[in-house]
């Protein structure tokens, strides 16, 4: 099996942005901020949306590793499961995406890793796709992305938590980038909307990480 740390290290590298690239903003509203830039050598602009979360750091967390949760979170998720854990802080799941006519679903594993900051107690939770380390049976007509990262960063701050999500994935086929560079901020600004409301629900609202260190209040 592939070295996953080694290849979260190779995507980074292959993946930064241009430093002197700037965010654009493209959407503002209802406590949400959504932003893009150009990334040297794709086609595809990075994603970032940022947004304030009023709810302990333990509840965001909760929505955000319930895999099962998770597809309440985005509108074109239609199934996810998790495939192998090592832990609680490290494991691999598939996610099968619905995306609307005239493109294809696509489909994903990912190598995902939660860790936290001991100085601040920010959390961060990486997605990496995976080429064939944990092979699935391929659904009917989908797609599968090879090229996908995702990052999530949340700061505790007080009475709240500040989420960053960054999200750079070429959904790997013949689809302008036009057309996905469109449709790439609508959902994930619908996710942290989403966040926003599930972390109220009492499953998360009074949930317990078992590897979270609560910031002291």
């Amino acid at each position: 099996m592939r070295n996953s740390a080694a290849l979260l290290f190779a995507l980074s590298s292959a993946w930064a942005p241009a430093a002197d690239e700037p965010w654009r903003l493209e959407k503002d509203r209802d406590g949400v901020q959504m932003y893009t830039r150009p990334v040297e050598h794709w086609s595809i602009r990075e994603i970032r949306g940022v947004t304030r979360v009023d709810a302990p750091l333990s509840s965001v967390v909760a929505v955000l590793i319930d895999t099962d949760g998770n597809r309440a979170l985005s509108d074109v998720i239609i199934e996810q499961k998790v495939l192998q854990r090592d832990d609680d802080e490290h494991y691999r799941f598939y996610t099968l995406m619905d995306l609307p006519w005239p493109v294809s679903d696509r489909y994903a594993v990912y190598d995902r890793r939660v860790a936290q900051d001991e100085r601040t107690f920010a959390v961060t939770i990486t997605d990496v796709a995976l080429e064939g380390d944990q092979d699935v049976e391929p659904p009917k007509g989908a797609v599968r992305m090879v090229k996908s990262r995702q990052t999530c960063t949340l700061t505790p701050q007080s009475g709240g938590v500040a989420v960053e999500l960054r999200v750079l994935a070429d959904p790997n086929g013949p689809i302008p980038a036009a057309i996905i560079n469109a449709m790439s901020v609508g959902t994930p600004y619908k996710t942290l909307l989403k966040l926003k409301e599930m972390v109220r629900e009492p499953r998360y609202a009074d949930a317990k990480v078992s590897f979270l260190r609560d910031p002291p209040r």
